[in-house]
């Protein structure tokens, strides 16, 4: 209770005073408190599991299941697909207008677009023209790095947040809009037998009806599968339309996200919008530089991800053995400057910004030590328009 008091105490100091680098305002002692506090939390629950034990005979940590931040990556995965998708067809269709379509060939596509709980991901192109893969497979990493920093950017202040808020609204919508038109899959139509089944076998414990289920679940799979294309590093494994990120499952996650940043808009004047984007952004950013860390770096040797082969077209084009630390280093870089470019830019205080939100997209509720300095406000302009008809009236 001391702790967080002195916490308290901390801010409220920010609304006393001239702003200074060593003296923040208010509001941003308070995004400084809730990055640093979304840090660590996502440092916990990046996993989804929490761990609560420690076992030394196996010396690994026990965990209990907590996928607190599963909507919120596989939106952040979606969007590093999505960068990938965009900038892939964007070159193939270069290529084909340059040069045309090879002869008896087909027109490059999106064969898949796959997103999984363990923030991976995978965009599949198909046809004769391949993308340029020189800028196709960074563009997922840059893409979650700029929208991570723009979410950052625009997480300091209440009413640049709204601007944030209406970019992640028509990114998600043109995300949802791009899966459709690649290949169209509802999860629960296609695993509905699989769901019954379950019903079945642990909840009824009717073990013939969920056998019954479970081999209608396969038939209807096996007759799926007859007309894909595409199958995962072999030939038993998925197929395209098994790997397809779900329209439900995206569609579920962006209402959530949506309802939480509808909820934060009408509320406060907007103030709890910024903890949303601030979120949104920090782990976008801290996803494109894990995902480096992880696959480019610690299973480098392993692991084919987007970073290795971008090492492998790197080589392939000059000849030269890419560490790939300043990719890395370079999206650290860029967030930190957003953040410090934030810092400088949205200095006002929690009141200030409070008053400013309302001139775009008012919220429905305000933020109540605002009422007292808009009243002000208004009060001191509606004197001023007075005394200037006043005098126009007079001098007339």
């Amino acid at each position: 209770m001391g702790a967080w008091q002195s916490l308290e105490d901390w801010v409220d100091r920010g609304k006393e005073g001239d702003w200074s680098p060593s003296h923040p305002s208010d509001a941003q002692r308070e995004s400084m408190m809730f990055l640093a506090g979304s840090f660590l939390f996502i440092l916990i629950f990046w996993q989804g599991k929490f761990p609560y034990w420690f076992s030394v005979e196996n010396r690994s940590w026990k965990t209990i299941p907590i996928p607190l931040l599963a909507p919120f990556k596989l939106l952040t995965v979606l969007y590093h697909e999505l960068g990938h998708a965009v900038v892939g067809m964007l070159t193939i269709w270069y290529k084909e207008l340059r040069y045309g379509i090879p002869r008896g060939g087909e027109r490059g596509r999106i064969e898949l677009i796959m997103i999984d709980k363990y923030e991976g991901g995978l965009t599949k192109f198909g046809g004769d023209t391949e993308p340029n893969y020189a800028l196709t497979l960074p563009a997922g990493y840059v893409g979650s790095c700029l929208i991570g920093c723009w979410f950052l950017l625009t997480g300091f202040d209440a009413k640049w947040s709204k601007f944030g808020a209406i970019t992640l609204f028509l990114l998600t919508s043109f995300a949802i809009l791009v899966c459709f038109f690649v290949k169209a899959k509802s999860g629960l139509v296609n695993n509905w037998h699989y769901l019954l089944s379950n019903i079945y076998r642990w909840t009824m414990c009717n073990a013939d009806k969920a056998d019954r289920s479970m081999r209608r679940h396969h038939y209807r799979r096996e007759r799926r599968n007859e007309r894909a294309r595409y199958k995962h590093n072999h030939e038993d494994g998925p197929t395209e339309i098994d790997l397809h990120a779900s329209q439900d499952l995206i569609i579920g996650c962006s209402l959530l996200v949506g309802t939480l940043l509808c909820l934060a808009w009408i509320w406060d004047d907007s103030m709890w919008l910024r903890f949303i984007m601030l979120f949104m952004g920090l782990l976008s950013a801290l996803y494109a530089v894990w995902d480096i860390v992880l696959d480019g770096i610690k299973y480098a040797k392993v692991a084919k991800s987007d970073v290795t082969y971008m090492a492998e077209e790197h080589n392939r084009r000059v000849k030269n053995h890419n560490k790939l630390s300043p990719e890395r280093r370079q999206k650290r870089q860029r967030s930190i400057r957003f953040l410090v470019l934030a810092y400088f830019v949205f200095r006002k205080t929690k009141v200030e910004q409070a008053v400013e939100s309302r001139d775009f997209l008012p919220a429905k509720f305000h933020y109540g030590p605002s009422d007292l300095t808009y009243d002000a406000k208004y009060a001191a302009g509606t004197f001023a328009d007075g005394m200037s008809n006043l005098v126009g009236n007079g001098a007339y």
